[in-house]
């Protein structure tokens, strides 16, 4: 993904009303492999400001968003990879935020349909070379659905079925 569509869609991300009970906005972008790093200096928002996490700044960044700063919205760069959850300083806010990734291999989890989660993403990551064909990817997407009918059952239809 470019540059340019990047800031694109984070500007529109933020432009997008809040959800109820929201002051503000927060997006959390993942770069784990740090792809994106060197291109931080061409992200300029129109709606909010970018703060880059280096591993020792995790604690400042927190006091700021919980006590310093309440209603800017703001895009927090994470190169960082947490092994435990007890490292991650900013967990809490990371879990009511939102999450934002332009790598290739989130890319094609959100083609695929596939959750974002760091086992399934080492999985596609592992595979990368089966994934790189377009028609694998469609295959899989279209066999990791839920049949509709599983799901249309409801409380009141089990109900009067069982009168």
């Amino acid at each position: 993904m470019d540059t340019d569509k990047i800031i694109q869609d984070l500007n529109r991300r933020f432009a997008a009303p809040l959800p109820e009970f929201y002051q503000r906005r927060i997006i959390f972008w993942y770069d784990e492999d740090k792809e994106f790093e060197d291109k931080l200096d061409e992200v300029v928002l129109e709606n909010a400001k970018v703060i880059v996490l280096i591993g020792n700044n995790a604690f400042s960044v927190k006091k700021h968003f919980s006590v310093d700063d309440l209603t800017t919205n703001y895009l927090v760069y994470s190169p960082c990879v947490y092994n435990r959850p007890d490292d991650n300083w900013l967990l809490d806010v990371e879990l009511y935020s939102e999450e934002f990734r332009a790598d290739l291999i989130s890319i094609w989890m959100d083609e695929m349909g596939l959750a974002s989660n760091p086992a399934m993403r080492k999985q596609v990551k592992n595979y990368r070379a089966y994934f790189n064909a377009k028609d694998r990817r469609l295959k899989v997407s279209t066999q990791n659905k839920v049949p509709e009918h599983r799901h249309s059952y409801t409380w009141l239809s089990w109900r009067q079925s069982v009168a």
